[in-house]
């Protein structure tokens, strides 16, 4: 479970197979060549989302493939949304930021603020689901998120949320996860594990059963019955037509000092025919470890733990915290895994901000890859053109309007700053997906506190001004050079 503590982790290797001395054999996975760093030096190919502290539990939304991140924070508890067109490359700015308050001062690249955030606490944030549970009608489209300690909460807005289903409410919430329908399920530490639905409006939630510290919920595409749940220790269990029976047993595999444990399971898109699960956890060494099982040939529901296949090891043996924690498959069938910052205390090394290391990271992975070779990878960045009115009615309007144009369908990301005398403003950040030979309309808005100073400056009589910063990504994640724009405030 996410907590708090300091220590350093070390370097981060993968694990490889050596044939012939000098020959290497092929790598237990492959990284996807749209992945947005592939192409970038020094950088980790695996990254698809950087800047988290511990980004223990976030999903994607089943309708649009939107990326919701629950990320326990330092100073702040947040939670970011990304949609799906912005999510290679994405920044969530950690140690940078945490939430919306300034934790070192550096300005991050391709920054995304949260969509809501709260005071750190013990009653961190865990990450859920947008709701699309045909048994929630009331709530379709809803983000319902979880605290530790108060239970269900839906998201209202950047420091709003509705707490639900209390009191009494489900404590030490460990985690939300989905059926292959999209019923919806939460996983309590003290033992229950919950299905939720909704009786006259309200939300609600029925026990399916009492467990060891479960920690985790997961289940294969389009399987309504079939439901794995995931103990701390190193036991899954799972759970069919009301029975349930053991899965898999590692536990002599398995660390659970503090937040350690098995942290996470996914079950192969293939599974029905492959037999395929993956699990991730912290190893006897307190290392972070990703593996590949198959379910056993005398068996339809068991998997053997000699069938295990390594794929990935992140040496981790100085901390038991921060250890991120989720492992979902994606609409596009990779492999996504996040991973905290290695649980030094306000990351004073930089991992979640450097692109060499996995730390900090949503890492998206392709664990089947096709025969034959890699296809071959654009590494061209889009061309893009804005055009930015040099003096703009910025307070009526209530931010800065760019129009953009790229060569290619691209995602465009503005932002900007308003500047009065030596004080500057951040302005939000907003992004579009652009089609070729479209032309798009962007409005960086003023935040709250930029207008009063605005408005202030006004009555004083003096002088403003709006930098606008844009750049295109295309979908292979090169993105294009950074536009910047000067504006100046009309009154």
């Amino acid at each position: 479970m996410p907590r708090r503590a300091a220590a350093r982790v070390g370097l981060v290797v993968f694990a490889l197979l050596l044939a012939g001395g000098a020959a290497r054999a092929q790598a237990q996975y492959e990284i996807p060549p749209d992945n947005p760093f592939v192409s970038t030096p020094g950088a980790r190919g695996e990254i698809l989302v950087y800047g988290m502290r511990n980004p223990y539990r976030w999903s994607f939304d089943r309708a649009t493939g939107d990326m919701w991140i629950g990320d326990v924070g330092g100073t702040q508890e947040e939670v970011t949304h990304l949609p799906l067109a912005q999510i290679a490359g994405a920044n969530i700015g950690w140690n940078c930021f945490s939430g919306t308050a300034i934790a070192s001062g550096c300005t991050p690249a391709s920054y995304f603020p949260p969509d809501h955030h709260y005071p750190s606490s013990p009653d961190v944030v865990i990450g859920g689901y947008v709701v699309r549970d045909p048994d929630l009608p009331s709530f379709t489209g809803e983000y319902l998120f979880g605290k530790f300690n108060s239970g269900i909460y839906q998201l209202e807005n950047e420091t709003m949320a509705t707490q639900l289903l209390g009191p009494p409410t489900i404590t030490s919430l460990a985690g939300f996860g989905e059926d292959g329908v999209g019923h919806l399920y939460v996983a309590s530490l003290a033992g229950q594990v919950f299905r939720l639905g909704e009786t006259a409006g309200a939300l609600s939630a029925t026990s399916i059963g009492s467990f060891t510290q479960p920690l985790a919920i997961a289940a294969p595409p389009g399987d309504a019955e079939r439901l794995f749940i995931v103990e701390k220790a190193g036991v899954v269990k799972v759970r069919i037509g009301g029975q349930v029976t053991d899965f898999l047993d590692i536990r002599d595999q398995v660390s659970e000092v503090g937040e350690q444990g098995l942290l996470a399971f996914a079950v192969s898109p293939n599974y029905a025919t492959s037999g395929r699960v993956f699990a991730y956890y912290t190893d006897n060494n307190g290392d972070l470890q990703l593996d590949e099982y198959t379910r056993s040939a005398d068996g339809p529901d068991r998997s053997d733990p000699s069938t295990r296949r390594p794929l990935l090891t992140i040496p981790h043996r100085d901390a038991t915290n921060h250890n991120g924690g989720q492992l979902l498959f994606g609409p596009d069938g990779h492999l996504y895994l996040s991973t905290g910052d290695g649980g030094t205390q306000g990351d004073p090394e930089g991992d979640a901000q450097s692109l060499a290391s996995v730390l900090g990271k949503v890492l998206r992975i392709d664990v089947d890859p096709a025969p034959g070779p890699p296809p071959m990878v654009d590494t061209v960045p889009p061309r893009l053109r804005a055009l930015v009115k040099r003096s703009q009615r910025v307070r009526r309007l209530r931010g800065a309007v760019a129009y953009v144009r790229c060569d290619e369908t691209c995602s465009v990301i503005a932002g900007g700053r308003l500047r009065i005398r030596d004080r500057a403003y951040r302005l939000r950040r907003v992004g579009s997906t652009v089609s070729v030979g479209q032309r798009v309309r962007l409005k960086v808005l003023l935040t709250r506190k930029g207008r009063r100073a605005l408005r202030k400056a006004f009555m004083r009589r003096r002088k403003a001004s709006v930098t606008v910063n844009l750049r295109a990504r295309d979908a292979t994640g090169n993105r294009s050079p950074l536009t910047r724009r000067t504006v100046r405030v009309r009154r």
